[in-house]
């Protein structure tokens, strides 16, 4: 008895994706990082470069495989031939006779080490990048936090990270002040806070000051309105997350001086029904 198997379509089997197809950008005559960016934007992983011996410029790309041109997978292998000067050189005379052969051994030998000395020599070249938010990778933004102690959490996207690590430094000098504050905050929520000195929220159950039991219900301890400031942020309170609102409170926090107390206002929230006390000292039925 024969078994009949499915015939898979133009795509491949039946349920699988086509791969993708891409066109092999010209790369001849660029240097090796201009051609690795370049390959980057075409969508292609990084090409792994071979070293060889040419007249054309150092570190530029001599040929490329595939050529360009072609039509290929998206994940396809691209192999670049870059133009080195041999450590063959630094040996004697007798052994530099049959180094002109690209099938010589010694000469492959020497290339395995001198492209492991290239990747670390470019390594410590591009170190200064490692310092600057725009250009450092990704995986060291956080190293890079902990030089100003300054915290970047997980979820956030790689640019506000960079954009905190960017404007952060140049606020160490005015710490602890108006301004300095109500940037960082404008950093995180990407929306200017209003910040009110001197001021606390009208109606607020202050010791010695106020004592209408109903009408308002925050028990707070005698304030200095010289040490006090209210923060308002133009956001609905239900668009703010407990984890969102847990950092902004860290962000204050961290900013503002040891000695002043805060209160954080949003805007105001819209209620289906009037807000009544829950309790009325003094009347019956309550």
């Amino acid at each position: 008895m024969v078994k009949s198997t499915p015939r898979s379509g133009r795509g491949g089997p039946r349920g699988g994706r086509r791969p993708r197809k891409l066109v092999i950008p010209d790369v001849n005559g660029l240097r090796l990082t201009d051609a690795q960016i370049v390959l980057a934007q075409a969508g292609f992983a990084p090409a792994t470069p071979r070293f060889v011996q040419s007249y054309d410029a150092e570190n530029s790309v001599v040929s490329q495989l595939p050529a360009r041109g072609m039509l290929v997978n998206a994940d396809t292998p691209i192999e670049l031939r870059v133009s080195k000067t041999s450590w063959m050189r630094f040996l004697p005379q007798i052994y530099q006779v049959t180094s002109t052969d690209e099938s010589d051994l010694l000469l492959n030998y020497l290339w395995i080490f001198q492209q492991l000395h290239e990747g670390v020599s470019d390594r410590i070249d591009e170190m200064h990048r490692l310092f600057r938010p725009l250009e450092a990778e990704a995986r060291f933004l956080p190293w890079l936090s902990s030089w100003i102690a300054l915290h970047l959490e997980d979820d956030w996207s790689e640019e506000v990270k960079r954009r905190w690590l960017r404007h952060a430094p140049a606020l160490y000098n005015i710490r602890g002040t108006k301004r300095a504050l109500e940037e960082l905050l404008e950093i995180y929520t990407g929306t200017r806070p209003t910040i009110i000195e001197n001021e606390w929220p009208e109606g607020a159950f202050r010791v010695e000051v106020s004592s209408i039991i109903g009408e308002s219900s925050t028990i707070l301890p005698p304030m200095n309105l010289n040490n006090c400031f209210v923060v308002e942020l133009a956001m609905s309170p239900d668009s703010v997350t407990d984890e969102q609102l847990i950092r902004i409170h860290r962000v204050i926090r961290a900013e503002k001086p040891a000695h002043c107390n805060y209160f954080l206002k949003f805007a105001e929230q819209t209620a289906s029904d009037d807000w009544s006390p829950f309790m009325v000292i003094g009347e019956e039925g309550m």
